[in-house]
C-alpha cells in the first residue's frame, strides 16, 4: 500500500520539461542550420543536452523525495461494529469570515479534528469542496492519516470560488457507495449555494434514497460576517457590493434543515463546539452494522530512495555543466 504525505507538492514536476527547455534553448543547445558542420557538432550537441536532463532529472527526484513517499509496514484487518462517514467541508472565500475564531475555516477544522479523534465507530472519508468538490482522503480508519490530509486544505485549496453543496454531497454518496455500513454525511458550509451542476435538494433525497443520513453543521453566526480579502502588497480589507457596502455571508440555514430532514439526519448552527457533541450523541444511537477495515500499523520511509538519486543525478549534472562551460 503506497502513500504520498504530502501528494500535493508532485505538481511541481510539472515544471522539469520547462526548466530543461529554458535550459537548452538559453545555452544554444540547438544546432540552428545542418549541413556538414553538423557531423563535427553532434558529439558536442549530446553533451549539451545531457546535463540540462539530468538536472532535470534531479529536480524530479527531489520533488518526489519532498511529497515524503512511504509504504505500509503492515495492514491487519478486523471486523468492528460501525458507520461510515463521508466528511464535507466547505473552502470557499466566505470561509476566511471571522466571526468563529480565529476565523471560520480554523474553526471548521478544528472541529473535524475533534470529531475525528473522538470517532472510533467505523471508518471516515474527507471531501473538500467551493466552486467543484474532490475527494481529499477515501473511506480509512487511519485518523492520523485523515487529519495530516485535512491540515493540507484551506480556503483557495480548491481553484473554482462558489459553494458547490450538492456537488460536495454526491461526491460524498460516492465515496459511501458499496459500504455495508450504515452511511452518514457530516456536512460543514457557511454559504448559499451558488454554484456546481446539483441541486442540494436533489442531492439529499439521493442520499435519502441510498440509506444516508445528512448531519449538517452551519459554520458562523446568525447576523453573518464580512469576508476578509488581501490586496498585492498584503493589506487587508473587507469585500464590498457595488454599491460600497460591506458583504456580508450568511448561513443558508433553511436549505442545511431542509436537507437533513430529508434523510432523517439533522441541522445545526455552529457558533461554538456543541454541534459536534450532539452529532456524536446521533451517530451513537444509530443502528450498527459489521464491516471490516484496515489498520495500518506503521510506515518505512520511502524519500531517502529518490533523495539519494536526485543527489546523485545533481552532482554530476553539476560537473557536466561546469565542463559545458569551459566548452563555450
Amino acid at each position: 500500500m503506497g502513500l504520498f504525505m504530502h501528494p500535493a507538492i508532485l505538481w511541481l514536476a510539472a515544471l522539469a520539461p520547462i526548466l530543461f527547455y529554458i535550459s537548452i534553448r538559453k545555452k544554444g543547445a540547438f544546432i540552428p542550420f545542418p549541413g556538414i558542420s553538423l557531423a563535427k557538432s553532434l558529439p558536442r550537441a549530446r553533451f549539451l543536452w545531457l546535463s540540462p536532463l539530468l538536472l532535470s532529472l534531479a529536480f524530479v527526484c527531489l520533488v518526489i523525495a519532498g511529497a515524503r513517499p512511504r509504504t505500509a509496514e503492515g495492514v491487519q484487518e478486523k471486523k468492528i461494529i460501525g458507520v461510515d462517514v463521508a466528511l464535507a467541508i466547505d473552502l470557499s472565500g466566505s470561509m476566511r469570515a471571522e466571526d468563529l475564531k480565529p476565523d471560520r475555516i480554523d474553526a471548521a477544522k478544528a472541529m473535524l479534528k475533534k470529531f475525528i479523534n473522538g470517532f472510533n465507530q467505523g471508518r471516515m472519508a474527507l471531501v473538500a469542496f467551493a466552486g467543484r468538490s474532490f475527494t481529499q482522503c477515501p473511506l480509512t480508519s487511519d485518523g492520523n492519516i485523515l487529519i495530516s490530509l485535512l491540515d493540507q486544505l484551506d480556503v483557495g485549496s480548491v481553484q473554482i470560488d462558489g459553494t458547490a453543496i450538492g456537488d460536495a454531497v454526491t461526491n460524498c454518496m460516492n465515496r459511501l457507495k458499496g459500504s455495508s455500513a450504515s452511511k452518514v454525511i457530516v456536512l460543514l458550509t457557511d454559504g448559499e449555494n451558488n454554484a456546481g451542476s446539483v441541486d442540494p435538494i436533489t442531492a439529499a433525497r439521493a442520499a435519502a434514497k441510498e440509506g444516508i443520513k445528512i448531519y449538517a453543521i452551519g459554520i458562523g453566526t446568525p447576523g453573518g460576517a464580512p469576508v476578509p480579502a488581501y490586496g498585492p502588497l498584503g493589506q487587508k480589507f473587507y469585500l464590498q457590493d457595488q454599491f460600497g457596502h460591506v458583504l456580508l455571508a450568511k448561513v443558508d440555514m433553511n436549505t442545511l434543515k431542509e436537507m437533513a430532514a430529508i434523510t432523517g439526519g439533522q441541522a445545526f448552527q455552529a457558533t461554538d463546539n456543541k454541534a459536534l457533541e450532539d452529532i456524536y450523541a446521533a451517530i451513537s444511537h444509530m443502528k450498527k452494522k459489521e464491516l471490516t477495515v484496515e489498520k495500518i500499523s506503521g510506515y518505512h520511509e520511502l524519500f531517502p530512495y529518490p533523495a539519494g538519486l536526485g543527489l546523485i543525478l545533481l552532482l554530476i549534472g553539476g560537473v557536466l555543466f561546469a565542463a559545458r562551460r569551459r566548452l563555450s
